[in-house]
């Protein structure tokens, strides 16, 4: 009888497992270290570019300062980045 108190959604919604989320890391972990190392070698990215990413997305001047979510931000930016923009088109 204690059903007849709720709603229709309040009662599916009892039902239903929560998904339970990690806690974010505070600090950037050794894969997205690497992750960011390896983009750096393999696309050439200059320290000045580099610098001025950082700077732009975080207000931040120094990288080791990033955390998790930060450092997942700049990741994706830097592999999707369209690196040839400036380049004339030849043909």
């Amino acid at each position: 009888m204690k059903a007849l108190n709720y709603d229709t959604r309040t009662l599916i919604m009892m039902n239903v497992k929560t998904a339970e989320k990690k806690p974010l890391p505070e600090h950037f972990t050794k894969s997205q270290y690497r992750i960011l190392r390896n983009l750096i070698i393999q696309k050439k990215i200059e320290k000045g570019f580099f610098d001025f990413v950082i700077s732009g997305l975080f207000a931040e001047t120094d990288w080791k300062k990033l955390d998790y979510s930060q450092m997942y931000t700049l990741i994706h930016v830097l592999t999707n980045y369209n690196y040839r923009k400036g380049e004339e088109k030849n043909g």
